[in-house]
């Protein structure tokens, strides 16, 4: 069976329906400053390499290195192919090195596995072959590599900021320079040098000719839409792609048009952000973490993604300051 690709020229998302589930209250309030215990360790970073983000993992990669979001039969999430990757891949055959391949983590086997820590995570490591695999269960993952300049890519392993930004806990303080925004009922907070763009037209996530929708920002914006038009593509040609560096950012839809790109499906653990209940979206988690968020005095629903960029404490900021308008 062969990979099936996410098409880079798709737009709009599918949304699947939020569970019912229990609302988990925060414990945290706008104005506490201290910050959550799990951390994103920035310094595991070689200069000029790009962070790429999956679930609540992070590696970084070479800037030249090809990053593949894919799915094998129906597998969801996709894997995350990292390295010398192409189209026409076998699911059940491994890449020529290097290579890093990230999937979720469902079960760890009962063979030989050895303790080993990587950039101070726990792991259990088992040897096939000329592949090393690193069981991870902190961060919900299994990553396996082959190669040397994999084994570095391995090394630079941390939280992601998604992990960061969804830890229970107090959030930080945002500075007196940062402004308020109300749209759709909401008000939330950024800072004040970000720019706002107000649009009719459903923008997606994330760009649409270079890059993969649903995996990263194109740029740091507040960008409000009231989602009257679907987005017309303009033709593109496609490029192999390449790693994203993680944009903060917000992107508010008052009632998102769908059309086949992106399927997310909801967390039944909605959060209760000062009055509004916030069901995060647990696929795809890359570096956009989508909210459905009921507003009281609304009939529908609105849709709120924020970047996820840097330690997460600038997403983790905005996504505490959400509160009705």
């Amino acid at each position: 069976m062969r990979v099936r690709i996410i098409t880079l020229v798709a737009l709009a998302l599918t949304f699947a329906a939020c569970t019912s589930g229990k609302t988990v209250p925060p414990t945290t309030q706008i104005g506490v400053t201290t910050v959550p215990s799990a951390a994103v360790d920035l310094s595991a970073t070689p200069a000029g390499w790009v962070r790429v983000a999956y679930g609540d993992a992070q590696v970084s990669v070479p800037p030249t290195w090809d990053v593949l979001h894919a799915w094998c039969g129906g597998q969801w999430p996709p894997i995350l192919q990292l390295g010398r990757v192409r189209q026409d891949l076998e699911c059940t055959t491994a890449p020529p090195p290097p290579t890093v391949r990230i999937i979720p983590l469902s079960s760890i086997p009962g063979g030989p596995l050895r303790p080993v820590r990587l950039n101070g995570i726990s792991t259990l490591l088992e040897l096939s072959g000329r592949t090393s695999v690193y069981y991870v269960p902190s961060l919900h993952v299994v990553v396996s590599e082959v190669g040397e300049l994999g084994a570095r890519v391995i090394h630079t392993l941390t939280r992601s900021p998604r992990a960061v930004v969804l830890t229970p806990g107090p959030s930080s303080a945002f500075s007196s320079s940062w402004r308020s925004v109300s749209f759709t009922g909401l008000r939330f907070s950024v800072p004040a040098s970000w720019s706002i763009e107000r649009t009719r037209v459903t923008p997606g996530l994330g760009t649409i000719c270079l890059s993969e929708p649903g995996v990263a920002f194109v740029s740091t914006t507040v960008t409000l839409s009231t989602d009257k038009r679907p987005l017309v593509p303009p033709g593109c040609n496609l490029v192999p792609p390449r790693p994203q560096e993680p944009k903060n950012g917000i992107q508010v839809d008052a009632g998102l048009r769908t059309e086949p790109v992106v399927t997310l499906s909801f967390s039944a653990n909605c959060l209760d952000l000062n009055g509004l209940t916030a069901c995060p979206a647990t696929s795809p988690d890359y570096s956009i973490l989508v909210l459905r968020v009921t507003v009281p005095g609304r009939s529908k629903p609105v849709f709120v993604s924020i970047g996820l960029a840097g330690n997460g404490m600038i997403a983790r900021t905005i996504l505490y300051s959400l509160r009705p308008a």
